[in-house]
């Protein structure tokens, strides 16, 4: 359940690079999978779109595309990422002078990896400040003890300059109390960031709204999103064993019966291979924002009805046409049996050819492509085309467009504030630019080196260093770019984004804040999807699915729905 190793690797030892950004976990079971919501459509490149969340609309950052090397193939204000055959040689300069006054600039955030040598002690963090013109301090917490930590900073009132909020178990993170206490103590970014304001920070300004809409509370900009694209669930699919089981897809099964006559044919227990695996927090891929749910068309988490009246998924026929489903395939012993325990070792294990299928996440496929590269060449690991269990067209659950977001406490100056933005501007540097090379590369010839192919790879000592996860200040926008096969690449997932872009549905609460979902929602979501596990294994009958529905509307369901109405009725107003 982390962003892990954020630091891309480009060289054949080590794993990925997405625009320097690395995303996460155990198949199925990914912060993007259970956290937040996706957002509505994007308005135009460049019209700064309105977002209604919390109450009226507030205007969103205009959206400017980044004007650096050309992509081989172009990305777009909807959130197509571009992406790159080679990496550029002519990386270009985004900020042109050092954007700090030299002052000291604090920041709490999230490490994800082992902790990086202390400034004093590390070539790259040393680059950044001098960069910056500032000395930044960071106070690095592992990803369990965040929670708890990021709580007692907020209550002992002593607070960094920059707080990441991570989006780990609900759309909201972490913060208890959230829109009290960005209200109350952070810095509404609002005359700073929103519609043309934020061209005097054009990296920022490369974020499409769609990821915009995360950093807005009660109709104001409180928050930089730390930006990913609305891609979030996939999934995978091992090509090469299909091959070896003499089954071919253009990109996608035409239907669910196609489906399980492929996953049919690739299940061969006595090879100890299987045809799909979950990991166990995914619980067989049926909590909301999941690849597997979606094949039946399940609601993106919520949506409206005719009269608009929120509908949770699980109260759909077709969410228990998915778990239905998916009871099918365990009977038929098409699931790994692994799966209902399914920890880290998943990913070892899909690499390793155990199951043909992974429903995932997007960063996480981007990811393994490059695990596979060096463990298991032979491996051809795609992202599979959203198609629908009828046949008819194509449905996909977008994701959320960001991986937490970092508040600004209140500052003692308007000039200290747009200090900090220009601050933040400089760690949202895209790929192709020296800036981004530098924040996720660190010093040449000491962190990195070039290869054979003209990409950077680090050293040794850069492993150590660029652990340093300044990212959650502010990260930049993704472009897609391996080392590994990287044409292929290139190509393969592009056009899985056009197709997840295409088919994409959104969730109507994006941005709506509900005190009992923050509070309640987890656990009675745990106990729901346990019961709906036990149903597809075969424990429960599928009938008591609409018991453990009815439990979770007594928990914690129909006042979560009430308070989303009541936002909801108020952004309207």
């Amino acid at each position: 359940m982390a962003d892990r190793d954020n630091t891309p690797r480009l060289d054949r030892r080590t794993f990925v690079v997405r625009s320097g950004l690395l995303a996460l976990g155990t198949l199925g079971a990914s912060l993007l999978e259970a956290c937040a919501p996706a957002a509505p459509a994007t308005p135009a490149a460049g019209s700064g779109g309105t977002s209604s969340a919390g109450g009226g609309a507030v205007k969103l950052p205009t959206y400017v595309p980044f004007e650096g090397p050309k992509p081989d193939l172009p990305g777009n204000e909807k959130g197509l990422d571009p992406a790159f055959f080679k990496f550029p040689t002519d990386l270009v300069k985004s900020v042109p002078t050092p954007p700090g006054d030299g002052s000291t600039v604090t920041a709490i955030t999230y490490l994800t990896l082992a902790p990086p040598p202390p400034a004093e002690q590390n070539a790259a963090w040393q680059a950044v400040n001098k960069a910056l013109n500032a000395n930044l301090q960071m106070e690095q917490v592992t990803g369990p003890d965040y929670p708890a930590k990021v709580n007692v900073v907020i209550s002992g009132n002593d607070l960094p300059d920059f707080i990441y909020n991570p989006t780990i178990t609900v759309p909201w993170g972490v913060i208890s109390g959230l829109p009290a206490f960005v209200k109350a103590k952070c810095t509404d970014l609002t005359p700073h960031l929103g519609g043309d304001a934020i061209k005097d920070y054009p990296n920022l300004a490369h974020y499409t709204n769609y990821t915009w809409r995360s950093g807005v509370i009660d109709n104001r900009i409180y928050a930089i999103p730390i930006a990913r694209p609305p891609i979030g669930p996939v999934m995978m699919y091992r090509a090469d064993l299909l091959e070896k089981a003499g089954v071919q897809i253009d990109k996608a099964p035409t239907n669910a019966d196609d489906f399980k006559r492929i996953l049919q044919a690739v299940t061969r227990p006595q090879d100890n291979q299987w045809g799909i695996a979950a990991g166990q927090a995914s619980y067989f891929s049926l909590t909301p924002n999941n690849a597997f749910s979606a094949i039946f068309r399940v609601p993106n988490n919520w949506k409206l009805d005719a009269s608009g009246k929120l509908i949770k998924d699980v109260e759909t026929d077709e969410y228990k046409a998915a778990v239905g489903f998916a009871r099918d395939l365990w009977a038929a012993g098409m699931w790994h049996p692994n799966t209902p325990t399914y920890g880290g070792v998943i990913n070892d294990d899909f690499i390793a050819g155990r199951f043909a299928f992974a429903p995932g996440v997007w960063g996480q496929y981007v990811q393994l492509w490059d695990i596979a590269a060096v463990r298991n060449p032979s491996a051809r690991l795609y992202p599979m085309h959203p198609f629908a269990a009828d046949g008819g067209k194509p449905y996909y659950q977008a994701g959320s467009g960001q991986f937490g977001v970092a508040y600004m406490k209140q500052q003692s100056s308007p000039d200290r504030v747009k200090m900090l933005l220009r601050i933040a501007n400089y760690f949202a540097a895209p790929f192709g630019s020296q800036e981004w090379l530098q924040n996720y590369f660190g010093v040449k010839d000491v962190d990195f080196s070039f290869n054979g192919d003209g990409a950077p790879v680090l050293t040794e000592q850069g492993r150590g260093e660029l652990t340093a996860v300044w990212r959650y200040i502010s990260s930049p926008a993704y472009a897609l770019f391996s080392a590994n096969r990287s044409q292929e690449f290139a190509q393969v997932s592009y056009a899985a984004e056009q197709a997840m872009i295409a088919a994409m549905d959104t969730d109507p609460t994006l941005g709506l804040y509900s005190a009992t979902a923050a509070s309640l929602g987890p656990l009675a979501q745990d106990t729901l999807m346990s019961g709906v596990s036990d149903i597809i294994q075969g424990r429960r009958p599928i009938a008591d699915l609409d018991s453990l529905v009815a439990d979770w509307r007594q928990k914690a369901g129909d006042k979560m729905r009430g308070e989303f109405q009541d936002a909801l009725a108020a952004a309207k107003a």
